[in-house]
């Protein structure tokens, strides 16, 4: 690795002054630099579509410039043009105009917007800028062994940026824009000094001069002093919410099962599917047509997250319908949300098992329906889980315990700190200034990745699966886990893959990751660098 690092600063060095690809490089090696993680926060190019251009070939069309002098005179706003986004203000080039693929803004130039009928297609531009926060996301031009810059941003706790040029394949980016053969690829990660890091991007279709544009961009780059943080939604926690009582369920209605979930229904109502055909979905229906309920298994809970919705309907200054809770044993979400408006009546029941699966059933009732409010709280009274709720959740207590397999890590290796999260880690594995939670080694013949990823989901989300066929394992701090062995082909060859996830919180929605792999990795050491890890201090808000 020293080898070729001292061929890359001759590279650099022989390349003052220059714009283009090189020779000389070893492309194999540096699509080993590669990246191969997916995490971002919103999605946007610098995330997981970034990694997957150096995967495409990225690696073997490098850009090697010495820093040019600015151009004294290029078209761009100023002043008055001065643009802002999460926490940072800029200046666009002149004619960038705002626009919006994914409802996050970008700004680009020579703006191309569809049909409104055009369902199909999305507002795209050839060369665009894009600010979004980003989470554990080295820059792509690292990866690919560009040099990365430290960038003065006023206020900034630390920036730095780099580039790249895309290789053509028609790569996804931003807003599932894509990007053409020899596009230039900018990066900006700018420190906050709340810690978060946010990324400007900027991609640049047959600019003469794209490494003055992009630096030019960056320079105008500062913090917004009056930025106040993300928008924040006041949360309304389940148990906030009023409790709806359940009602008596009729002697004359049917009892019947959907996928664990036991419900009841008046006797004359109908279905298509005979009982035994119960599928993904499942439709009852009045024998007038005018009430219909509607089941179905789900992975994410619509409802539950109301606060957002509520805040919305505020604004409008309309109510949002009334949100209510109810009692069901063994569930940790029972939830349901009755709106009423031109004569229909809809309510819309949320019920997970806790630890198992979740369930959405709508009650709708047409114009002419009647009042509805018994029968809702009869339908609620009927309800029930049974043991096959907790099909998709793992006998966790079956699993083989991971303790007699841990091992204790060498005493030369390095004690590390990520969050609060502490751990022993080999002293090869190193983590560069900016890439939060990940550590590699790379050498011309073996590479070793481990990374981190902290998890503090919201009410309305799944919580992580644990895998069914892995080792239980609880470090200090942690209330389950469970830890896999394995192998992993993604890079071409078969390398050793370590992966495990730990829940922090009972019901899992604060866990974190730990992926290890790589051509030098090894199963021992996986369990060293377990044996070691200790949660107590953890913080994954």
């Amino acid at each position: 690795m020293k080898e070729q690092s001292d061929t890359l600063v001759k590279l650099i060095h022989d390349a003052a002054g220059q714009v283009g690809p090189l020779d000389g490089i070893d492309g194999e090696a540096m699509a080993r630099l590669a990246i191969r993680h997916e995490r971002t926060r919103r999605g946007v190019i610098g995330g997981a579509v970034a990694f997957a251009l150096v995967a495409l070939g990225t690696a073997g069309t490098i850009w090697f410039v010495e820093r040019p002098a600015l151009p004294a005179l290029l078209p761009w706003f100023s002043n008055s043009g001065e643009t802002r986004s999460d926490g940072l203000v800029f200046e666009v080039p002149d004619g960038y105009e705002e626009f919006s693929p994914t409802g996050d803004p970008m700004w680009g130039l020579d703006l191309v917007i569809p049909d409104e009928l055009d369902m199909e297609s999305r507002p795209s531009a050839e060369s665009w800028v894009a600010v979004d926060p980003v989470d554990g996301v080295p820059l792509v031009g690292r990866q690919v062994g560009n040099p990365v810059v430290d960038a003065d941003v006023p206020g900034a706790v630390a920036a730095k940026y780099s580039w790249y040029v895309a290789d053509g394949a028609g790569e996804p980016m931003a807003g599932n824009l894509t990007a053409d053969a020899d596009d230039f690829v900018g990066e900006l990660d700018v420190e906050l000094t709340d810690g978060t890091v946010v990324r400007v991007t900027m991609k640049l279709h047959d600019d003469a001069t794209p490494q003055a544009t992009f630096e030019r961009l960056v320079g105008s780059v500062r913090i917004d002093e009056e930025y106040e943080g993300p928008e924040a939604w006041p949360m309304i926690p389940q148990e906030d919410l009023p409790l709806l009582e359940a009602g008596e369920v009729p002697a004359s209605w049917r009892q019947a099962e959907f996928h664990g979930l036991e419900y009841a229904v008046p006797g004359d109502w109908w279905t298509g599917l005979s009982a035994e055909l119960v599928g993904e979905t499942q439709i009852l229906k009045r024998p007038d047509g005018k009430v219909e309920l509607r089941m179905e298994l789900t992975d994410h809970l619509m409802y539950l997250n109301n606060a957002q919705m509520a805040a919305e309907f505020a604004e409008l200054g309309e109510e949002p319908g009334d949100y209510y809770r109810f009692d069901l044993a063994g569930s940790d979400v029972a939830q349901v949300r009755i709106e009423r408006f031109d004569g229909e009546y809809q309510a819309y029941i949320e019920v997970r098992r806790a630890g198992g699966r979740g369930y959405m059933v709508n009650f709708f009732g047409r114009p002419g329906a009647g009042d509805l409010d018994d029968d809702l709280a009869a339908l609620l009274g009927s309800l029930g889980l049974t043991a096959a709720s907790k099909d998709g959740a793992i006998a966790y207590d079956d699993l083989d315990p991971a303790d007699p397999l841990l091992r204790d890590a060498p005493s030369d290796w390095e004690q590390v700190t990520f969050e609060g999260l502490e751990m022993s880690l080999p002293q090869e594995l190193e983590s560069d200034e900016g890439t939060w939670g990940i550590w590699n080694s790379d050498s011309a013949d073996s590479w070793e990745d481990l990374s981190i990823s902290l998890w503090d989901l919201e009410a309305y989300e799944q919580p992580f699966d644990l895998d069914e066929t892995g080792y239980r394992y609880e470090p200090p701090g942690t209330e389950r886990g469970v830890v896999t062995v394995g192998t992993s082909t993604e890079t071409g060859e078969p390398t050793f893959l370590g992966h495990a996830t730990f829940w922090l919180t009972a019901d899992g929605r604060k866990s974190f990751e730990v992926r290890y792999e790589g051509s030098g990795a090894t199963e021992e050491r996986w369990w060293q660098i377990l044996e070691s890890l200790d949660a107590a201090d953890l913080n994954v808000s």
